[in-house]
């Protein structure tokens, strides 16, 4: 029983190492005519896909505004080859998860310094914020996966130690 436990207790320290959700680190807040615009990354911002979250809100009153159409535009400070083109994206609430938020996934192919413009459209009201986003480098693949890796050895290890004990193995010795 206490093999189980084990077992149990290295299986979710393995699995539970982080869980993403809407929002993240507000990297940009701004109050631009009648709209509160807020925008969410993760933190640390590294270069591959972003999902990236925005909250409207009425200036006056700070209610969610949930029928804008919102947009994202992105693109880097300093042009290279792999990062030329710029990302234009809408943000929805289909792709967010709290529904009071707008979300949008978007591929930023290299680190450094971006140049973000979020747009609202709302009826008659039209607003754009800009601002800055540092992006680092992304993680190498090994760096993330690894504790995946351990899955297999701990569970031969934790197998070899419940057979080791299921069978009273302590020391005895088979006699002829």
């Amino acid at each position: 029983m206490i093999t189980w436990a084990i077992s149990l207790g290295l299986c979710c320290g393995l699995w539970g190492g982080s869980a993403a959700g809407d929002g993240g680190a507000v990297r940009l807040k701004q109050t631009s005519g009648p709209f509160v615009v807020t925008v969410f990354t993760p933190e640390p911002m590294q270069a591959g896909p972003v999902d990236v979250s925005i909250l409207v809100q009425e200036a006056h009153g700070s209610a969610a505004v949930l029928d804008a159409l919102v947009s994202l535009h992105l693109s880097p400070k300093v042009a290279t080859n792999a990062a030329a083109q710029k990302v234009s994206v809408a943000a929805t609430h289909s792709q967010a998860t709290n529904k009071l938020l707008y979300a949008a996934s978007v591929d930023l192919p290299v680190p450094g310094l971006w140049t973000l413009q979020v747009e609202v459209h709302r009826g008659v009201d039209h607003v754009s914020v800009d601002g800055a986003l540092v992006v680092a480098a992304a993680p190498p693949a090994l760096r993330t996966i690894w504790p995946y890796l351990l899955v297999p050895p701990v569970a031969i290890l934790v197998f070899a130690l419940h057979q080791w004990l299921a069978h009273g193995h302590h020391g005895q010795q088979n006699s002829i």
